[in-house]
């Protein structure tokens, strides 16, 4: 049945959403889930559908979409109530920049992963941030980005070792780049 959710969000995304995000998502939130002796299958799940809001609806409140567009597709391939309730949750406590906090170790492992995916992919973010600003503004948006990730939403100690070596590594190039703003 995974295969299947995998191939319904791999078809509504973009091929760049698929690759330099769903993925990694999936990526850290299996590696998250083995470390930590959680339900694998489930944190892959949630992992999948954890954007699914933003790709159907757009990214505003996609913490909210997605939560009941999440309920249907796992409903439609017979999932248990149990499974469909753990995955709301972790859709609707992923972002870092809402309030809603995750409470289950899968809430915090999809959470943790969303963050970790944004260590692994950070040019992209200039990329599609230019498209719509000016790069101070999509430097200013990176920069607190990462610190936002790095302060709040890597909330796992192993996840942060995890992205300890990348985050350092951004706030040297950052911070570089200060000299020039």
């Amino acid at each position: 049945m995974i295969e299947k959710i995998r191939q319904l969000v791999k078809n509504e995304a973009d091929e760049d959403d698929w690759k330099y995000h769903i993925v990694p998502v999936a990526n850290y939130a299996k590696k998250l889930a083995k470390l930590l002796k959680a339900d694998e299958e489930v944190a892959e799940l949630a992992a999948l559908l954890h954007d699914i809001g933003r790709l159907k609806f757009g990214g505003e409140d996609h913490d909210i979409t997605g939560v009941p567009e999440a309920e249907k597709i796992l409903k439609e391939h017979g999932y248990p109530k149990e499974i469909i309730d753990e995955i709301k949750h972790c859709v609707e406590s992923h972002r870092g920049s809402k309030n809603i906090s995750p409470k289950t170790t899968i809430a915090k492992i999809i959470a943790n992963a969303d963050a970790m995916a944004h260590f692994d992919v950070l040019p992209i973010f200039f990329y599609w941030r230019c498209k719509k600003s000016s790069f101070e503004e999509a430097f200013k948006w990176v920069d607190e980005k990462i610190e936002r990730d790095w302060n709040k939403k890597l909330t796992l100690p192993e996840a942060k070792t995890m992205m300890e070596e990348k985050y350092k590594a951004i706030k040297l190039i950052l911070d570089s780049n200060r000299k020039y703003m």
